[in-house]
């Protein structure tokens, strides 16, 4: 397969399946809300969090392995097949040595910090403690599975096989909305089971996807003599090291917010942020769609020595992630407290707002997430990633300074938003400086014109509401009128000559196959 119509599959396929998993979370979200009850919804959320923050390491090490295995198989292009395969099982089998340690240093280390959290530092109703354990425990074995699997699952992400994750994924949507459904005919304890449900799923489906793995890629193969090779340990652990740091920020922001609003307001105020924190998570797998299946081509271009190509590449994720958001942001965001009522009947309090906080935070970062895609193909991420994790970071003493003024939880938005928007500043200074990738090029390229787009389309939707009552009428009249103007401005103002030419291309070739797979 070419590789503009292999990223143009993948595209699809990541699409599809975000897409299928945003419908499929919106209705299993509901369902478990009205199963668990505010209080207990949130209290899974806030104590999923707790190992989310231990396992952070799991996150930096999936970025490390699959970042040098596809640079190993840029740099195959110049080598014979053997001598190819031969580098990318060194890989592997570096990633396999480290990620049997993990897991060893995640149960010692991480099993005893959770239950500390979870009895002396969380709010937590005395008579719910034990389930909030238990939760913590199968969590935990979640945790362990997920960092085994890394150097399997790496590889589909380096050979570009993204549509294979999508299929997997949809497994598991599909697994998770069937058991949100059971939920509600439980009579034991439903935190419990779930939290138990859900154990099953995220480890069944790495496991599969181990196993997949094996059977499909030779690199795939533990060799001894390969395990502990020096140099290659070196330089996964230096890039990885930095990445941690990042990556700990990251998680640290995120997971760490609801931990804070924990303290400030207690589980009631928790539910409003994991309905936020959903419907972020369900918008972003949607939108990165587009950079998984750019991610791995930019990292081989670097590997090949295509600096200009890579850099062009990137300004177009930058573009096309952007433009995959606001299909759906836009709309959301002008009726945001419709959808919550129909999602769940009855949202907690702040949701609505938070949940447009998120939306508006996840425009700014996809505005410039080819920029973070080049840096990690680059390979020099030290002062990056301690410049930019820290940036991240403050938005918990953002949030807390809000808090102590007596401010709502509405806040922990205002905190996420700010500190993203400086962090999405820095990546353009850190391009411009490792890449010389100039500033004004993005400016010219993705800011200027995907911010006509944003006014123009908002305002569209905004002059339809008048117009109408609020219902699913409105929000059908809206998506259609925003969607239509989006995708109008898109191909006119954002893409150039040159990209629409491609798309046109593309678009004819994933036609005439769909057309070959009907007959």
């Amino acid at each position: 397969m070419k590789p503009s119509t292999r990223i143009i599959v993948n595209t699809l396929a990541t699409y599809g399946r975000s897409l299928f998993a945003l419908v499929v979370s919106l209705f299993s979200a509901r369902w478990v809300l009205l199963a668990l009850g505010q209080t207990d919804f949130g209290l899974y959320g806030v104590v999923g969090s707790v190992i989310l923050i231990i396992t952070f390491l799991n996150g930096a090490m999936i970025v490390g392995v699959a970042r040098f295995y596809a640079y190993s198989i840029g740099q195959g292009h110049q080598l014979s097949e053997d001598e190819a395969t031969d580098d990318l099982t060194r890989w592997f089998n570096t990633a396999v040595s480290i990620h049997s340690v993990l897991p060893i240093l995640l149960v010692i280390v991480g099993y005893p910090l959770g239950v500390y959290a979870i009895e002396h530092w969380l709010v937590i109703p005395p008579e719910r403690m034990e389930a909030c354990l238990w939760v913590f425990r199968m969590s935990l074995i979640t945790g362990v599975v997920n960092v085994f699997s890394v150097p399997y699952t790496s590889m589909y992400t380096a050979h570009q096989l993204i549509s294979e994750l999508a299929f997997f994924d949809v497994i598991r949507s599909f697994c998770t909305f069937i058991g949100a459904y059971f939920l509600l005919k439980v009579q034991s304890d439903r935190l419990v089971v779930y939290a138990l449900y859900m154990t099953i799923i995220n480890v069944g489906i790495p496991l599969l996807q181990i196993l997949r793995a094996i059977l499909k890629f030779k690199a795939c193969r533990i060799k001894a003599a390969y395990l502990y090779h020096a140099e290659y340990l070196k330089q996964l652990f230096n890039f990885v090291g930095w990445k941690m740091f990042g990556m700990g920020c990251v998680v640290s922001r995120q997971q760490g917010s609801p931990i804070l609003i924990n303290l400030f307001f207690g589980p009631q105020a928790n539910a409003a942020y994991s309905v936020a924190s959903r419907l972020s998570i369900q918008a972003t797998m949607v939108s990165t769609a587009m950079m998984g299946a750019f991610q791995p081509a930019i990292t081989s271009m670097e590997g090949r020595g295509q600096r200009i190509k890579m850099l062009d590449t990137a300004l177009q994720v930058c573009k096309f992630s952007t433009l995959l958001v606001l299909f759906f942001v836009i709309p959301l965001m002008l009726e945001m407290e419709y959808v919550l009522k129909v999602w769940l009947k009855t949202p907690p309090d702040y949701s609505g707002v938070l949940c447009q906080w998120m939306l508006a935070m996840l425009v700014v970062d996809r505005l410039t997430s080819g920029h973070m895609l080049a840096i990690n193909a680059h390979g020099k991420i030290a002062l990056y990633e301690l410049v930019q994790g820290t940036l991240l970071f403050l938005a918990l003493p953002f949030a807390w300074v809000f808090f102590k003024q007596g401010g709502s939880p509405i806040g922990i938005g205002y905190a996420l938003f700010l500190s993203m928007s400086i962090y999405c500043v820095g990546r353009l200074v850190f391009c411009k400086k490792l890449l010389q990738l100039p500033i004004i090029s993005w400016f010219k390229q993705v800011a200027i014109p995907i911010s006509i787009l944003m006014v123009l389309s908002f305002f569209v939707g905004v002059a339809v509401s008048r117009y109408f009552d609020a219902g699913f009428g409105r929000l059908l009249v809206i998506t259609v009128a925003t969607g239509a103007s989006s995708a109008f401005l898109g191909w006119f103002v954002v893409l150039t000559r040159d990209e629409r030419v491609f798309t046109r291309e593309l678009m004819k070739k994933m036609i005439l196959r769909l057309k070959l797979f009907s007959a």
